[in-house]
């Protein structure tokens, strides 16, 4: 699958939102919403964003998502995928922290296709993702 194909895969979940209204999670979730791609923000602990409800698991959801975005890392990104498996999600796109050998192998033994390597703003998102994008182009990086 392509990285454009995953954005097909609508609604999309999206771990690791944060009801304080900052990082990395707020500010891909805001630029996929302004891009039209349905999606969900998902936290333990909930809460709201703005008008948005940010829901505590994938079971809360008032529809089932066809693939995930992992932005959390450690115990969180292990515990996402877990909670993709028990769902039937069977593509998820590692983002940074959760992109690491312990979660791409639980990908692996769960039959979870996990995209990678690159960021998932970086194609599609506005400024400064389309810096990072022209940066990567220039030096040769791969999509």
């Amino acid at each position: 699958m392509t990285r454009e194909e995953f954005f097909n895969l609508q609604p999309l979940a999206i771990f690791g939102v944060s009801s304080r209204g900052t990082g990395f999670g707020v500010a891909a979730f805001k630029d996929l919403t302004k891009l039209g791609i349905k999606s969900y923000p998902i936290n333990p602990k909930n809460g709201k964003l703005g008008d948005q409800t940010i829901y505590s698991s994938l079971s809360d959801l008032p529809e089932k998502p066809k693939a995930a975005v992992i932005l959390t890392k450690g115990e969180g990104a292990l515990a996402a995928v877990e909670e993709c498996s028990r769902h039937a999600i069977d593509w998820v796109w590692l983002q940074g922290g959760s992109d690491v050998p312990e979660v791409q192998r639980l990908c692996s033994e769960l039959g979870i296709n996990a995209l990678r390597g690159q960021c998932i703003m970086m194609r599609r998102g506005m400024f400064p993702h389309s810096l990072h994008r022209f940066f990567h182009d220039l030096f040769g990086g791969k999509s």
